[in-house]
């Protein structure tokens, strides 16, 4: 957090002093560039607590929804949570919402097919399925919804 701060205000700075001595036409077309890259800067260094940065997390996200056709009910049925598994869970969601018709919704599959998180909540109906998901996860899922995957 403190880069990103030092990042923009160093930036922000700099190019306040530079167009103190412009134009109004040149002005915006320094200011524009400079608010876009901040804002690219606060969105690749806002750190993520425990998932990949957010630039990463599109990758995997854009790669799995393009890769819809491939997947398999394994990729849900079979999802485990491991570190080291890259793109893995944007992969359990699209396969998830794939294959949504066919989860079990007696109580025995849990989201994330995670019982210790999600042990006192498994998955009963597919409407209440996408305010489970993360966020990211919730958007992957409103994408595939909205544009009929």
């Amino acid at each position: 957090m403190p880069l990103t701060f030092i990042l923009n205000a160093a930036l922000m700075i700099s190019v306040i002093h530079l167009i103190r001595k412009l134009r109004t036409l040149w002005c915006v077309f320094i200011l524009v560039p400079t608010i876009l890259l901040s804002m690219w800067n606060t969105i690749l260094f806002y750190p993520q607590e425990f998932s990949p940065s957010i630039p990463k997390q599109i990758k995997y996200s854009v790669t799995a929804i393009s890769h819809y056709d491939d997947l398999t009910p394994a990729d849900w049925k079979e999802y485990t949570y491991r570190p080291s598994r890259i793109g893995e869970s944007e992969k359990y969601v699209v396969a998830l919402y794939k294959y949504k018709h066919q989860v079990p919704l007696d109580g025995t599959t849990y989201f994330y097919n995670d019982t210790d998180y999600y042990g006192e909540h498994p998955i009963s109906s597919l409407s209440e399925i996408p305010s489970e998901l993360k966020p990211h996860h919730q958007f992957i899922w409103w994408l595939l919804q909205n544009f009929e995957k």
